[in-house]
């Protein structure tokens, strides 16, 4: 005596249908993710060398990897005032540790936004960094201490 078997096909119909939906979502999220990932990376060395600059008290340097909108309201002057006034408050700046970035695209373009403590020979001061892609190049757009 032979018995059937009546057992489900392993790929019922429900099931290709959510295969292909996440194939599709991982076909189109993948390289916006691959883009944001690169992003997030080149953002990070722009922030990387802007820091190099100031440690190391270059601030011409540091002033020309900033926006335009940046220079149209900070002064060369006033930029090293800043950075003056924080070394008479905390000493010597000595590095910075990023502790968070986020990149996102709108209407008007790649803007990068990197919490940091920079450390000084007394302490350490949050700040938040704004950075802005520019004709293919990351700069510095504006800054805060928190």
């Amino acid at each position: 005596m032979q018995v059937e078997s009546k057992a489900k096909p392993k790929w019922t119909k429900k099931k290709k249908m959510i295969v292909a939906f996440i194939v599709v979502v991982v076909v189109i999220a993948t390289p916006i993710f691959a883009r944001l990932f690169w992003e997030i990376h080149e953002a990070g060395k722009a922030f990387s060398t802007f820091n190099q600059a100031l440690v190391a008290k270059d601030y011409p340097k540091a002033y020309a990897l900033t926006t335009p909108e940046l220079k149209t309201n900070v002064s060369y002057d006033a930029f090293v005032g800043v950075q003056s006034g924080l070394a008479t408050r905390v000493g010597a700046l000595r590095s910075f540790d990023s502790i968070q970035t986020e990149v996102r695209d709108d209407e008007n373009g790649y803007f990068a936004t990197i919490r940091s403590q920079l450390v000084f020979e007394r302490g350490s001061l949050p700040f938040v960094f704004v950075l802005k892609k520019e004709n293919g190049s990351w700069l510095v757009n504006s800054f805060k201490e928190q």
